[in-house]
């Protein structure tokens, strides 16, 4: 688990996302979207989006341009109102920024770890655990489709322990990987070559690397199947001088997030975290919602209980709102396993800092106000930088052209790829929640039908592929830069061969 200071480039107000919708506009068929008395109509979004030609022409674009609309029409109001955007519930808005660095200063005052090495650990680090070690060996997998049933596994897993115990017993290893392996290193006598440690999946190189040349691994289960292991030959390579100061770094870092890990560990395993009956499903359909905000019951419901707490449905549903649409309704088809680490993931924060608040864990009057100038040099930054807050606009209604036409810039610097704009995640949601805003999702096929016409009457330039975003617009459902890397699944080669570690 990783703590770290919640910052993004272009404000520490912004996360990825595009924030809840408004309601539904019935009437105004010519208005795409209303922000604080202001009107995106459907002939200028029409015209802002088909001025790129490498825009496709879908509903889709049009939601995202009108959710960047009504942002940076908000920011703008407020700006024109007070440039310290007083509008705001500044220290709710914060709140999130101060919990993250309670988490981190919390957790850093708990673990106490020696991260000093000496030459001679160093070099027996890089021999067991560094990249040093290499061995050579030959396998034997037996495949299982991921959803077979449990008895078609057992009757594979039968199968790899008989063969493994003709291997142990002195049978030839690669005339038995010849014969029975399913894996593309059959012709080879399974011989895998050498490779070193980060290369194949954790349950083949724990066992691989366990054996000493000539031993024979018991059945090894991964995601492909069964495997039984031979070692042939190991080697090692003395650690660099060039590389010994980043190789105690990488150390140093490695025991400390151990050690971090560790103390989690004891107040998540003493909370008894358990996922409720149907919550996984639950939280799928919650994926593919437009309107994520829950109310009533809805929001009460328990997804996932610990001793002490429980996370809801509501709780659960103002995380995801703040990850991009597209990116969210991946979810709806995540392995289970990977919905209910995010509820647990979820869980263990709030553990985090209902233990941090029984021990009076706080910030100080110095680290809380930090945290606030920090944020309000990120707001005059993101005004700086989009030219909002430079310019005098009339008080009242009589500034709402003026607002009107520098979004409209904006908006169209961002189009033409000379811009680079982000949805203003929570500060966007703070600023729709202290003015009025309505999305008219009936008229984005209007704006669509009307980008085409308008195109019919340009000259026919190259069209980029169904799907390719414009210059200078992130791809739908990216998130903004910034965000926090997503791991990645591991990828069996062709034939099932042990994956290699992502880096």
């Amino acid at each position: 688990m990783k703590f770290t200071r919640w910052a993004l480039p272009a404000a520490a107000l912004a996360l990825a996302g595009c924030g809840s919708f408004g309601k539904a506009m019935s009437s105004h068929t010519d208005v795409v979207a209303q922000a604080a008395g202001k009107e995106l109509k459907v002939e200028e979004a029409a015209s802002l989006l088909a001025a790129n030609p490498q825009i496709q022409p879908t509903e889709e674009l049009v939601g995202e341009l009108a959710k960047l609309w009504v942002d940076y029409t908000l920011l703008a109001t407020a700006a024109a109102e007070d440039t310290t955007l007083a509008v705001l519930d500044f220290d709710k808005l914060i709140e999130p920024s101060r919990e993250e660095e309670i988490l981190r200063r919390f957790v850093t005052s708990n673990v106490r770890v020696d991260t000093a090495f000496t030459e001679a650990e160093l070099d027996q680090k890089w021999n067991t655990e560094g990249p040093g070690p290499q061995v050579r060996a030959r396998h034997i997998l037996l495949k299982v489709e991921a959803d077979a049933a449990p008895a078609a596994r057992q009757a594979v897993r039968t199968r790899a322990e008989q063969l493994q115990a003709q291997a142990a017993g002195g049978a030839d290893f690669a005339a038995l990987a010849r014969q029975h392996s399913e894996d593309t290193s059959k012709d080879q006598g399974g011989d895998l070559g050498f490779f070193g440690r980060g290369q194949m999946v954790p349950s083949f190189e724990e066992a691989a690397f366990a054996l000493q040349p000539g031993q024979v691994s018991k059945v090894v289960e991964s995601p492909f199947g069964y495997h039984i292991i031979k070692v042939e030959e190991r080697k090692s390579q003395p650690l660099p001088a060039e590389q010994r100061p980043q190789f105690r770094q990488m150390l140093a870092r490695q025991t400390q997030g151990q050690a971090v890990q560790k103390f989690v560990d004891s107040l998540t395993t003493a909370a008894k975290i358990e996922v409720q009956t149907g919550a996984v499903k639950q939280v799928k359909e919650m994926a593919t919602m437009e309107d994520l905000p829950l109310k009533g019951r809805a929001a009460n419901r328990a997804l996932l209980e610990y001793r002490g707490g429980e996370l809801t449905s509501g709780e659960v549903a103002e995380v995801m709102e703040q990850i991009p649409p597209a990116q969210r309704k991946q979810a709806a088809s995540a392995p289970d396993e990977q919905v209910e680490g995010f509820l647990k993931q979820q869980a263990t924060r709030e553990i985090l800092l209902a233990e941090a608040k029984r021990r009076n864990f706080n910030l100080s009057r110095a680290a809380n106000d930090s945290i606030r100038t920090d944020a309000r040099a990120a707001i005059r930054g993101l005004l700086q930088g989009t030219g909002l807050g430079t310019r005098r606009i009339p008080k009242g209604s009589a500034g709402n052209a003026a607002i009107e036409e520098q979004v409209r810039q904006l908006i169209q610097g961002f189009v033409a790829g000379q811009v680079q704009l982000s949805p203003l995640g929570r500060l966007g949601q703070a600023l729709r929640e202290s003015y009025g805003y309505e999305y008219n999702e009936a008229a984005y096929p209007r704006v669509v039908e009307r980008m085409k016409a308008i195109r019919a009457t340009q000259p026919q330039l190259p069209q980029a592929p169904q799907g390719m975003p414009p210059q200078g617009m992130p791809p739908q459902g990216m998130p903004p830069q910034g965000t926090p890397e997503q791991g990645q699944p591991q990828q069996a080669p062709q034939g099932g061969q042990p994956a290699p570690a992502q880096p």
